[in-house]
């Protein structure tokens, strides 16, 4: 466990997302949450120890992501998401099926989480609410890109902030609920003076620089206009997963996971030129996220 600034914290030992805790003197804020149900119960448990009986207990997951969800039952506490991360959570069936084995996640390497329940949250929001359980706030505000649903954790006073899957420092991100040009939106938020000073968490790797973001950006350009390109020629979906050999590079990770990342990105591409290009509409026309 990693101490940012007195009381804010980030762990990045246990599967699945690295995760976050901020202990005040009125309550304690979970940020997402350990994959495995063990592992949550270890992260409460630790927090507790130094939280000196803290009252209210509430848990945020940054999107619907299974890496960052499906064990946030675990914690015990009401959930906090986003309106879309919600909907995005009622999405498939009310249990995790061992099929989808593909898209690269974290959770798909632990068999025991397969058949666990999709969490339903307690609150939702729809672009930002505050904490007041010290004299200074604690932001949660929606900035969507990486998925509909994402959010951003802020402590203005503390100028610390968790970004979830805005920026993933340790492999390529999980493209298939994305949505490019508004995540370049959305970095460019982080590129602003607002955040110029912060200390800000990665979802996927802890923490991040601001030449991160730029290299991130650069890359989300280069992997949007070839995907625009290839839609003009009416490529297929397997054309564009083929792709992902030539854009895996562009992102940092260990040589012994480049075939798990390599799937997660062509799992990536192809759902995102779907979804994006080809989206499925209902009986009245309206685009099914």
């Amino acid at each position: 466990m990693h101490e940012i600034k007195p009381g804010i914290y980030y762990e990045d030992s246990y599967p699945g997302p690295t995760i976050g805790a901020i202990l005040l003197p009125r309550g304690m804020i979970f940020i997402d949450a350990p994959l495995r149900p063990e592992d949550g119960h270890r992260w409460k448990t630790t927090l507790l120890n130094r939280s000196q009986g803290t009252i209210h207990k509430l848990a945020v997951c940054l999107d619907d992501h299974p890496d960052r969800t499906i064990g946030a039952k675990s914690l015990d506490c009401p959930i906090l998401t986003h309106k879309d991360a919600a909907t995005g959570l009622q999405e498939p069936n009310t249990i995790y099926r061992p099929q989808f084995t593909e898209s690269g996640s974290q959770w798909e390497k632990y068999p025991e989480t397969s058949g666990m329940q999709w969490l339903v949250p307690d609150i939702t929001f729809t672009e930002k609410i505050q904490f007041h359980w010290s004299d200074e706030e604690v932001l949660v505000e929606h900035h969507p890109g990486p998925r509909p649903g994402s959010s951003w954790v802020i402590i203005p006073s503390q100028k610390v902030m968790f970004i979830g899957d805005a920026v993933v420092d340790k492999g390529p991100p999980f493209l298939s609920k994305a949505h490019l040009p508004t995540w370049i939106d959305t970095l460019d938020v982080l590129l602003r003076a607002r955040f110029r000073d912060y200390e800000m968490i990665s979802g996927r790797g802890g923490p991040i620089t601001q030449d991160h973001i730029r290299e991130l950006k650069k890359t989300f350009r280069k992997i949007y206009k070839r995907i625009d390109k290839l839609a003009n020629r009416k490529a297929s979906a397997e054309d564009i997963k083929n792709q992902a050999e030539k854009f895996l590079d562009d992102f940092k990770f260990l040589k012994r996971d480049r075939e798990f990342f390599l799937q997660r990105l062509q799992h990536g591409l192809s759902q995102y030129y779907l979804r994006n290009y080809f989206p499925r509409m209902d009986e009245n026309g309206k685009k099914i996220p």
